[in-house]
């Protein structure tokens, strides 16, 4: 025989079933512009039936799981290209102020100074007693050095801030690493009952999200929740440990700072970071090959350029060789002579600035009045094939081919980067866009489920209340009836 109230607790369930999904339903609408926030369904299943004289016979609705919709193959598809993007970002970012400081095409460029410097030279070929054609030979030189100077120390501080930058990410990935650990502790213990943290997994999707464009990532989960995070060689996330990176900056020499792991229990080195992706790849490439390299193809052009001009000038003569015994002078000469020539270890002989008149513009000693063979020598050295970049033993450009060949690849290292982050930053938006179909709150859809939860509340409310109405006859109607 059936239960007198069996009914009712059909009636209940659904009550109960139908008001959950109402506030999951609000959940997702309160939620629809939250960062990483995924969209949740209940998942409703019928209680176990009844076996009676007639048959099995249902006992009402329950909620088996509030699932997170997720896309667990998009997600690693994100991760994946982040790194990507998270690289060509950095490099497009820095090679714009590269260009900054190369500066060309422009009036105070690098370029425009060595063709000032030549042109004086040029000048001076033409009336070598000129006092002011001399002493703008000695002015243009010094404009010379001091471009170099100037270029590679604003490409030293951009080093400088290139490190300022893997400091930065250093911190922020630590910091990402200890939130996530702190998350698999609270996921952990919320999921002990069989039940899913979807929230806090959400929350940590995000922060491994973001992890993911400052270094590559392996990512696996254990049966209790917790995920273990490894990564530049070492593990940064297990369980409720959290592996932290350190790097140690060297103010002589930027280049010589390194990223290191250390034991977060120790404080103690355990080893080296092998960076292969992410902003701190893009960073290290951008510090130790990019600008690296084009100092020294600074430094080798000022070099060469010191090394023909001074071989021509100390074999000239200037105005006070007038006997045939002075010996001639090095236009250019190192700040420090322990060093070769480079771009902030040259600078114009401080005899040339204090007396012009030594400019060697002759090569006949004594010097026969008119004589500017030598200035013209040396203005000839524009044109004269005196680099070697394919360093092959001979020598096969002029200054300005070698000048010109360091801002060529400047420019194609430049438009690589950009393409490649427009075509990154467009990959990604798209996965981003086709998790977003599948894991985002459409709030069209979520109105629509809140009319039929809120109308299958009604219905419910409306079987308790036809329950009510047949247990109110046979409590208060039935015993008058048969009296």
């Amino acid at each position: 025989m059936r239960s007198t109230f069996f009914g009712l607790n059909i009636g209940i369930s659904a009550l109960q079933a139908q008001q959950r999904a109402l506030d999951v339903t609000s959940h997702n609408i309160a939620n629809a512009n939250t960062e990483g926030y995924s969209r949740q369904s209940v998942i409703m299943g019928t209680n176990k039936p009844i076996k009676t004289s007639e048959g099995y016979v249902g006992t009402g609705v329950n909620i088996q799981e509030i699932r997170r919709i997720r896309d667990q193959f998009v997600d690693t598809q994100i991760r994946n290209e982040n790194k990507v993007l998270g690289e060509w970002e950095t490099k497009s970012d820095i090679l714009s102020k590269i260009e900054l400081i190369i500066n060309e095409p422009s009036e105070s460029s690098l370029r425009s100074v060595i063709d000032e410097y030549w042109a004086s030279w040029q000048q001076l070929s033409k009336s070598s007693e000129n006092t002011a054609a001399r002493g703008l030979v000695v002015q243009n030189g010094i404009n010379l050095v001091d471009t170099f100077s100037h270029m590679d120390r604003l490409l030293s501080e951009l080093q400088t801030d290139i490190n300022s930058g893997i400091q930065s990410t250093v911190n922020e990935l630590n910091s990402l690493s200890n939130q996530i650990v702190n998350l698999n502790d609270q996921i952990v213990k919320a999921e002990l009952g069989g039940v899913k943290a979807n929230d806090l997994r959400d929350r940590r999707e995000l922060l491994v999200e973001q992890l993911s464009e400052l270094l590559p990532l392996d990512i696996v989960e254990d049966q209790t929740g917790a995920i273990t995070i490894t990564g530049g060689g070492a593990t940064l996330v297990s369980g409720s440990y959290a592996g932290h990176m350190g790097f140690s900056a060297d103010v002589m020499d930027p280049t010589q700072a390194e990223l290191q792991w250390i034991n977060s229990y120790t404080g103690n080195t355990i080893g080296s970071v092998t960076v292969n992706g992410g902003k701190l790849k893009g960073y290290l490439d951008m510090r130790d090959k990019q600008i690296d390299g084009m100092k020294e193809q600074f430094s080798n052009l000022a070099e060469r350029i010191a090394e023909e001009v001074n071989a021509l000038h100390s074999a000239g003569s200037g105005l006070n060789n007038t006997t045939g015994l002075e010996p001639g002078l090095d236009f250019f000469v190192k700040k420090d002579l322990t060093q070769p020539f480079s771009a902030n270890n040259i600078a114009v002989n401080q005899e040339l600035i204090d007396d012009s008149n030594k400019v060697a513009a002759s090569t006949a000693s004594p010097v026969i009045e008119g004589d500017s063979s030598n200035a013209l020598a040396i203005a000839q050295l524009d044109n004269k094939l005196t680099m070697n970049p394919a360093a092959t033993g001979n020598y096969t450009a002029t200054f300005d081919d070698f000048y010109t060949t360091i801002v060529s690849q400047l420019g194609i290292v430049t438009q690589e980067a950009e393409r490649m982050y427009d075509n990154q930053t467009l990959l990604v938006e798209q996965l981003v866009n086709r998790r977003a179909s599948v894991s985002g709150v459409s709030l069209d859809e979520e109105m629509a489920n809140m009319i039929k939860y809120q109308h299958s509340y009604t219905a419910a409310a409306r079987i308790i209340n036809t329950m009510d109405e047949m247990l109110d006859l046979i409590v208060n109607r039935l015993g008058l009836m048969g009296r």
